[in-house]
């Protein structure tokens, strides 16, 4: 019942998404605000967040989560993350499961 509520269902909300930096070694700050357009004029609109990232040893790369304005509809699309060092960092929007999506490790 919780999430039918108004605010948990409206179109362009915040949504729990993974993140994976166009740079496989590049770790995305935690706290860092992403942007849809880099060159938009400053102060540009912050579209969400950076809530954990880590780097993945059994995949190799970085990993993150994050929240996204309309995530769930922009899955494969870009997200940008302006540091404060003045590089900006590119990510995809992807699911939050990284490791096994399919579940086959716990068929052993």
């Amino acid at each position: 019942r919780g999430m039918a509520r108004q605010d948990c269902v409206r179109e362009g909300r915040k949504q729990w998404v993974g993140l994976l930096t166009t740079d496989p070694m590049e770790i995305l700050p935690e706290g860092a605000q992403g942007v849809f357009d880099p060159a938009a004029a400053v102060p540009m609109p912050m579209v969400g967040h950076v809530a954990s990232s880590y780097w993945s040893e059994n995949l190799g790369r970085s990993i993150a989560l994050g929240f996204v304005e309309g995530g769930h509809s922009r899955m494969g699309q870009s997200v940008y993350y302006p540091l404060a060092d003045g590089r900006t960092v590119e990510a995809k929007i992807c699911s939050t499961v990284f490791l096994d999506p399919e579940g086959a490790r716990q068929n052993v």
